[in-house]
């Protein structure tokens, strides 16, 4: 989330920097900034959280599911499978695996559905226990689960793509529409300065930057909206 406060920071400067040039008041460009910054950590900065944290979770535990069925059918050790199928997990999910040391290979399997928290591992569970109480080929039995999981990872990949272009959009025409105010207060100075001194069109400037505001709040509730809608377990 570092990065994310590093971009609220630079982005409340340039919104309160522009909005300063462009109405030459700094109530109004000290106004604009704060808002911009007491947005991201009184709204923002919580939702991009719970969004990227569900990501997080998705993907990894696509990736923990098929490792562990793999390396399960090889070797047939819930805890051999267990070992290979966090090889290399980081973050906060790195942090919940050391809790679990103490706990035996199917014991940790249990308590990882508290953090994964999602219907397909629910589904991985319920494959896990019916091969080790009936035996089988644990491939053939995870056909299905294995073709949900692609499914949702496939999805997310999609809906993670169509985000990045979404916001380059999103940021280009914003970059456009602030390009063309800075132009009018340029290219046309002595007719702008005019203006400037019109309390209505100051408001007007205010309403302007809180426009561009809300259509930020309405891009991220798409953006957090969009990608694959998983069930809880």
């Amino acid at each position: 989330m570092k990065i994310g406060i590093l971009i609220a920071i630079i982005t409340s400067l340039l919104m309160g920097g522009i909005s300063f040039i462009a109405s030459n008041n700094i109530f109004l460009a000290l106004i604009v900034g704060v808002i911009f910054l007491l947005y991201y950590f009184i709204f923002a900065s919580r939702k991009l959280k719970v969004f990227f944290s569900k990501v997080y979770r998705i993907h990894h535990c696509y990736k923990f599911i098929n490792s562990f069925i793999i390396t399960m059918s090889v070797t047939n050790s819930i805890n051999e499978s267990y070992n290979n199928a966090i090889q290399g997990m980081e973050g906060e999910l790195k942090d919940v695996l050391k809790e679990l040391d103490a706990l035996n290979g199917n014991e940790k399997l249990n308590y990882l559905r508290k953090y994964f928290n999602l219907a397909i591992y629910k589904m991985f569970l319920n494959v896990t226990n019916l091969y080790l109480e009936q035996g089988g080929n644990i491939l053939d039995m995870s056909e299905s689960l294995i073709a949900e999981t692609t499914r949702i990872e496939d999805s997310l990949n999609k809906s993670i793509s169509s985000i990045k272009k979404n916001l380059i959009e999103f940021v280009v025409l914003w970059t456009i529409s602030l390009g063309v105010l800075l132009f009018m207060r340029f290219g046309v100075s002595s007719f702008y300065l005019m203006m400037i001194k019109s309390p209505i069109f100051i408001i007007l400037l205010g309403v302007y930057f809180l426009f561009i505001l809300v259509s930020i709040h309405l891009a991220l509730m798409r953006m957090t909206s969009m990608f694959i809608k998983e069930d809880k377990a």
